[in-house]
């Protein structure tokens, strides 16, 4: 117990002297000491899984798994574990992690095996840990600053070895690997692909009782009154933790997990176009930059109201149904192919896929303005192309039927119209004029008329 505290004031009084001139980090009163003896809650091992058996499989604090032979056994039955859990279960989330961990494991234990005295435990500076790809980072960084992610302390990379995920940038001390309770944010966005669209979903600190929603400290708006077990008044600086609302999930979280960073909401931006930045966890800021490129939101689904009331918005879906459009002459085109003209789009190949898929840093460009004016670049440029530099591109253009006017048109002009049955393209003003009649349909109608006439009367 003695022990115990000494650590807790060490790291106390470490971490006092930088946090105090960090306004976004946590106050030193919270480093370590509030939080160190809750941190296991946060990545416990499922109690329904857990049996005389598979101990030694399941226990990510297990060092006895350290041969090929047992490694092997291990993942075979963590294998048969996961296909007897239920679907979409905690528990077979878990075994998935847990199964990946071990794979990982057993790998760097066979190579290990084929070096001359190797050894798959002591050498091996790769981590894997809740999903976290851990590497060691022993070079010093003279020119970033990091943080530990953990107690939120500095990480002095001229004077201590410390840990980075090289999935979602998660960084740690050494010391504090194994406290580490956040899962991965890449696993976490390859379990669920989308976006939270609530706006601040909160349920209130009685809904967590009054912990953590991360590493389960204890938290609370309220300053404690009376005396402590051993007759002393209780203070705000060993008994009160600032909650720390997360604008994203709705759940409440410590200084040590929450460090009032700001980040857009996707479910703002999409129900209000409101691009205001808001706090957010360590853990949804994470996520947020790992999901910010991925085309994920479908807008005329979930607003389509949206596109009458933003300008910038409504233009860039047209473009890009043009894109679509001039995407049927580009992959018939071999100087187009070899060109590789679509490749201009190469930060944003969704726009070439469909017209409805937007990620949040798209809808951030539209805000912006950059996103606009650089859909225009590239459209003027793929335009230039078919009109006047390709002939075989030119020689697909069209000619209306329903007027004398010998110009060829082509489906992404604005006085375009396209008939939906059979993608002939006219004038928009003849189309309107014609009452939408399309000659080309009728002729097809007619043709399959005889066409059935003939085989009644062979019949």
């Amino acid at each position: 117990m003695d022990n115990k505290v000494l650590d807790c004031d060490n790291n106390v009084e470490e971490h006092t002297a930088v946090n105090q001139t960090l306004a976004s980090t946590p106050s030193s009163s919270t480093s370590g000491c509030v939080s160190g003896d809750d941190t296991s809650d946060g990545k416990s091992v499922p109690a329904s899984i857990v049996t005389a058996e598979n101990y030694l499989t399941i226990s990510e604090e297990s060092q006895a798994l350290c041969s090929v032979e047992d490694l092997t056994k291990a993942v075979e039955q963590c294998k048969e574990m996961v296909l007897d859990s239920a679907e979409c279960s905690e528990e077979r989330k878990w075994l998935v992690r847990r199964l990946i961990e071990l794979r990982l494991r057993l790998q760097e234990a066979r190579e290990a095996t084929e070096q001359e005295n190797g050894s798959p435990t002591q050498h091996s500076e790769l981590k894997v840990v809740l999903g976290h790809h851990f590497a060691l980072q022993n070079q010093p960084a003279a020119t970033a600053k990091h943080h530990c992610d953990r107690c939120s302390g500095v990480i002095w990379s001229v004077v201590h070895s410390w840990y980075q995920c090289s999935d979602c940038r998660y960084s740690c001390h050494v010391k504090c690997l194994p406290q580490v309770c956040r899962v991965c944010a890449h696993v976490t966005s390859s379990e669920n692909p989308l976006y939270i669209l609530d706006i601040c979903p909160e349920v209130g600190l009685s809904a967590q009782a009054y912990r953590c929603a991360e590493c389960k400290a204890h938290i609370t708006f309220t300053f404690p009154k009376g005396l402590s077990c051993f007759g002393r008044p209780f203070t705000s600086e060993n008994s009160w933790v600032e909650p720390r609302l997360c604008d994203y999930n709705g759940h409440y979280y410590c200084p040590n997990c929450h460090w009032n960073m700001t980040c857009v909401i996707p479910a703002r931006v999409v129900h209000n176009w409101d691009f205001e930045e808001k706090p957010v966890c360590q853990a949804t800021r994470q996520l947020l930059q790992l999901m910010v490129k991925r085309p994920v939101l479908k807008l005329q689904e979930l607003n389509p109201r949206l596109f009458g009331f933003v300008e910038e918005l409504s233009l860039v879906k047209k473009i890009r149904e043009d894109i679509l459009l001039m995407k049927k002459y580009f992959v018939l085109c071999k100087e187009a192919t070899e060109s590789k003209l679509l490749w201009q789009l190469n930060d944003r190949l969704h726009f070439i896929d469909s017209t409805d898929s937007y990620s949040l840093q798209d809808l951030i460009d539209i805000n912006s303005g950059k996103l606009l004016e650089y859909l225009e670049k590239v459209q003027s440029v793929f335009v230039k192309h078919i009109k006047e530099e390709c002939k075989l591109c030119y020689g697909r253009g069209y000619v209306c039927e329903l007027c004398d006017d010998s110009e060829v048109i082509f489906p992404f002009d604005t006085v375009a119209a396209i008939c939906q049955k059979c993608s002939t393209v006219f004038h928009k003003n003849c189309w309107m004029k014609k009452n939408h009649h399309c000659p080309k349909c009728a002729r097809i109608q007619e043709r399959a008329k005889r066409k059935e006439s003939t085989s009644s009367d062979d019949g």
